[in-house]
């Protein structure tokens, strides 16, 4: 991996040391060009321009393809959304639920997770059963299995929680799902890109994720992956032009076929675009090799930052079961300080709830900061933005 020629292609990190990817990472240049490529050609060419219009369309499948090619999917297998939580919530509308079902959430969920379960409990009558993680914020296949009854009907999480880092025995879930007779949905929102994955290994019926963290592509770049036993099983929530035909003259309507059936309206042609782009380039870097780089920079972050007087780690002890996101606090101070002096010194990390209220009750907090890592960072700027910690602390 040559790290020289990566940070040269994403211009941000000469001036910025950038360790917030799981918020949203930084693109390549090669995806930001891509997507101001199409937007150019739209008002040069003329977005309508019916050869133009054919040819995109044409481009926009063949990224389809691509991500399913990646994912180890069939490409009928895969919709584009505009990001995880409105493919989560396809899924969660699209079922035919009945009052008394059971869906199995774990307690690691941010909103995006947990909300259209909730919903459903109002709207539906659903029983929503939360699946405790360890001290540590890792989940066991056991409590999953120990929590299914007669009336459960899926079970949900995701492989790398926002708010711990902590991943997740993602196929041995699934396995217990399978065993049981219970859907699985896994939220591969910050896993993908940074961790290998692949549905067909993960034995999953569901998987929902977004290019704009660890794949470096852009917002707007949602998917949802559906075993294509499920497809029909799954009532589309939304309808329009793009996944629906109508037939005037009797009045029937029918749905695209595969997966592009919960797809309504024109797609975010821009983002999908700069998808393809961001795929390509992870599947240069190499995915392997992206997730052996990150570990050792989790690694040594860890590390580095429990010298820090007062620091307080969350999720994993063990770094061999974390990667890319480090949360903390430094005793005694407000983390949102933490944040502003890095940002004053060009240094971007980020602190909140990040909407995981049941880890932070775990540890008795009400807030964090976290870095959170990719490999296009380096130990240096992990050093420096140590440093910068233990200059704040002591003002």
């Amino acid at each position: 991996m040559d790290i020289q020629k990566i940070r040269s292609e994403t211009p941000l990190t000469q001036s910025t040391i950038y360790l917030d990817t799981a918020a949203a990472s930084l693109p390549p240049d090669v995806v930001l060009d891509e997507v101001r490529s199409y937007l150019l050609d739209t008002g040069h060419i003329g977005i309508y321009l019916p050869a133009f219009r054919k040819e995109t369309y044409a481009r926009v499948e063949k990224v389809r393809a691509q991500l399913a090619d990646f994912l180890d999917a069939d490409a009928d297998e895969i919709a584009f959304t505009k990001n995880a939580s409105e493919s989560i919530s396809l899924i969660a509308r699209g079922i035919d639920w009945k009052s008394g079902d059971e869906v199995l959430v774990a307690d690691t969920e941010m909103l995006s997770n947990l909300l259209p379960w909730r919903r459903l409990e109002k709207t539906h009558g659903v029983v929503v059963k939360m699946i405790a993680a360890d001290s540590q914020g890792l989940l066991n296949a056991d409590s999953f299995a120990a929590a299914i009854s007669s009336r459960t009907r899926l079970l949900t999480f995701s492989h790398l929680p926002n708010s711990t880092g902590a991943v997740q025995p993602a196929e041995r879930i699934c396995a217990v799902a399978r065993e049981h007779g219970v859907l699985s949905l896994v939220n591969a929102s910050q896993s993908l890109g940074m961790i290998e994955t692949d549905v067909r290994r993960l034995d999953c019926d569901f998987l929902a994720g977004c290019g704009r963290k660890a794949l470096r592509a852009t917002e707007g770049t949602g998917f949802l992956y559906v075993r294509r036993a499920l497809i029909e099983f799954i009532e589309p929530s939304l309808v329009g032009w793009w996944n629906g035909v109508f037939d005037r003259s009797n009045g029937s309507m029918s749905l695209a076929k595969g997966s592009r059936r919960f797809e309504a309206g024109c797609p975010i042609v821009p983002s999908i675009l700069g998808l393809g782009a961001a795929l390509s380039y992870a599947s240069s870097v190499g995915i392997q090799a992206i997730e052996a780089r990150v570990r050792e920079l989790t690694s040594y972050a860890v590390s580095r930052l429990s010298r820090i007087a007062g620091f307080e780690l969350y999720g994993p002890a063990n770094v061999q079961h974390r990667i890319g996101i480090v949360p903390f606090n430094i005793r005694g101070i407000d983390p949102a300080s933490i944040v502003a002096h890095l940002e004053a010194e060009h240094c971007i990390i980020e602190a909140g709830n990040f909407m995981a209220d049941a880890i932070l009750a775990g540890y008795g907090v009400s807030t964090m900061a976290r870095v959170s890592l990719h490999y296009f960072n380096t130990l240096d700027e992990i050093e420096r933005v140590a440093q910068l910690i233990e200059a704040a602390i002591q003002q």
